[in-house]
C-alpha cells in the first residue's frame, strides 16, 4: 500500500517498477534501447484541475524505454491537447501525481523525479510556459527519498504540496511544501508524523486541499509496529503550524487498513474520502469534528476505493476511484452518497479513476487510466455536462 524506495528498486504504488539503473517499468516496456520510437503503450493521469469550462488540466506520465516521463495535457473548452516541456525522456523518471489551477495564467503540478532515489518536483504555469519550481531535499543532504502525490493552491502566492519522504535512520515520514511566492522557491514545513519516526513507522500524505493561508486540509495514511494496522491521517494549518486531527478508523473485525487518499474544501463543506477494508470511505467535517458518512457498499467478494472528492456546494459533491476492475463514481446530493452511471471504455480489462475536479453543478471533470490487453495502457477522461458522464477524447503523447 505505501511507497518504498531503497539503493535497489523503486517501487511506485499501483503503477510502475523501476530498476534503480535504468531499467523499464515493468509491464510498459515500449523499446529496446537504440530501436526506433514506437507509438506510446503506456501513458496514465493522475491529476485533474479545472477553474472554468474553457480551462482545465490533467498531469500525469507516460512510459518510454528510459522509464516514464512527466504529462501534462490542457483543456481549452474544444478539446485536450498534450504539452510537453521538451523532457529528455530517453533519461527521465518523472511522474506527476497532482495538479492545482486557480485561473487561466497560474497553476501548480506536483511529483517526483525517480531514479535511484527519488525527489520532489513541482512545475508552475504562468500562463505562457511551464517552469520547474525550486524545491528543497527534505531531510537533509541524506539522499533520502522523498515524493510528492498531491498540490492544492488558493492562488499563485499561496499554494501546499504533501507526500512522504524517507530519512536517513527514520521509516517514512510526513512532506509538506509550501509556496509563497516571496522567495522563489518551495520551503518545507513541520508537520506531525503519528506514528512516529521509528525505522518501522510509515506516515504518508495522499491529499491535501486549502482554503486560504490560514486554513488547509491534508489527508494520508499511518502505520507503525508489527501488526501492521493502518490508520487515517487529517492535518490541519491552522496559519502558524500544522496539527494532528482526530480521525474515524472503521476498520472491521479482522481488517487492518484504512486509509485516505483524498480531501476537498470549500466554504459549504470538506470531505475526505479514501476506503477501508475493501470498502468506499466518506467522511465530511462536521462542527469542527470529522464524521463518517455512509457510501454505497460493493456487491460481496468485490473491492472499492475512492481516490479524490471535489466539491461545489453543500449539496453538491463528486467521488471518484475504482470498484473491483471498473471506475467507480459517487455523487453527493446533500443528503446521501449515490453511485452515478458512467461508461466504461470498450475493450479495456481494467480502469480505474484516480482524480476529480468539479467547477460548478454542470462541469466535472475525472481522469485516470484504462488498461488493455498486452500491456497497453491508454489515458481515461471523463466530463460531466450537468445530465451525464462521458468519455472524452484525450490523446496520448508521442515518444
Amino acid at each position: 500500500m505505501f511507497r518504498r524506495f531503497r539503493a535497489g528498486v523503486t517501487l511506485v504504488t499501483g503503477l510502475v517498477a523501476v530498476a534503480a539503473s535504468g531499467g523499464l517499468p515493468a509491464g510498459r516496456v515500449l523499446a529496446a534501447p537504440g530501436s526506433a520510437p514506437r507509438p506510446v503503450r503506456a501513458a496514465w493521469l493522475e491529476g485533474v484541475s479545472a477553474t472554468s469550462g474553457r480551462n482545465a488540466w490533467a498531469v500525469g506520465a507516460f512510459g518510454h524505454a528510459g522509464g516514464a516521463a512527466e504529462l501534462i495535457e490542457h483543456w481549452n473548452g474544444r478539446r485536450w491537447k498534450v504539452v510537453l516541456r521538451g523532457l529528455n525522456v530517453r533519461d527521465d523518471d518523472y511522474e506527476l501525481a497532482g495538479v492545482a489551477a486557480t485561473s487561466a495564467a497560474s497553476a501548480f503540478a506536483a511529483g517526483s523525479l525517480l531514479s535511484q532515489y527519488a525527489f520532489p518536483v513541482i512545475d508552475q504555469w504562468d500562463g505562457a510556459r511551464w517552469r520547474v519550481d525550486k524545491t528543497p531535499t527534505p531531510g537533509g543532504d541524506c539522499g533520502c527519498a522523498a515524493v510528492l502525490t498531491a498540490v492544492a493552491a488558493t492562488s499563485r502566492s499561496n499554494a501546499w504540496a504533501a507526500g512522504d519522504y524517507e530519512g536517513a535512520s527514520t521509516g517514512l515520514l510526513t512532506l509538506i511544501l509550501r509556496w509563497s511566492g516571496k522567495a522563489k522557491a518551495w520551503v518545507q514545513v513541520r508537520s506531525p508524523n503519528p506514528a512516529g519516526s521509528g525505522s518501522a513507522a510509515v506516515n504518508s500524505l495522499r491529499g491535501v486541499a486549502a482554503l486560504s493561508r490560514t486554513d488547509a486540509w491534508a489527508v494520508g495514511v499511518a502505520s507503525s509496529g508489527p501488526s501492521g494496522q493502518q490508520n487515517t491521517v487529517i492535518e490541519h494549518w491552522g496559519g502558524t503550524g500544522w496539527t494532528a486531527v482526530r480521525s474515524p478508523d472503521p476498520s472491521r473485525a479482522g481488517c487492518v487498513s484504512d486509509e485516505l487518499l483524498g480531501v476537498a474544501a470549500s466554504a459549504a463543506a470538506t470531505w475526505a474520502v479514501g476506503d477501508y477494508c475493501g470498502a468506499a470511505l466518506a467522511l465530511r467535517l462536521e462542527d469542527g469534528r470529522w464524521r463518517q458518512v455512509p457510501a454505497p457498499s460493493p456487491p460481496g467478494g468485490v473491492s472499492e476505493r475512492l481516490a479524490s472528492v471535489a466539491v461545489t456546494s453543500a449539496a453538491n459533491a463528486w467521488a471518484v476511484g475504482r470498484i473491483g476492475r471498473r471506475v467507480l463514481i459517487l455523487h453527493w446530493n446533500g443528503t446521501k452518497w449515490a453511485t452515478a452511471r458512467v461508461p466504461n471504455p470498450a475493450g479495456a480489462t481494467s480502469a480505474r479513476l484516480a482524480s476529480v475536479t468539479a467547477v460548478s453543478p454542470s462541469i466535472a471533470w475525472a481522469a485516470g487510466q484504462a488498461d488493455y490487453p498486452r500491456h497497453v495502457t491508454r489515458l481515461l477522461i471523463e466530463r460531466w455536462n450537468g445530465t451525464r458522464w462521458k468519455l472524452v477524447p484525450v490523446p496520448n503523447p508521442a515518444p
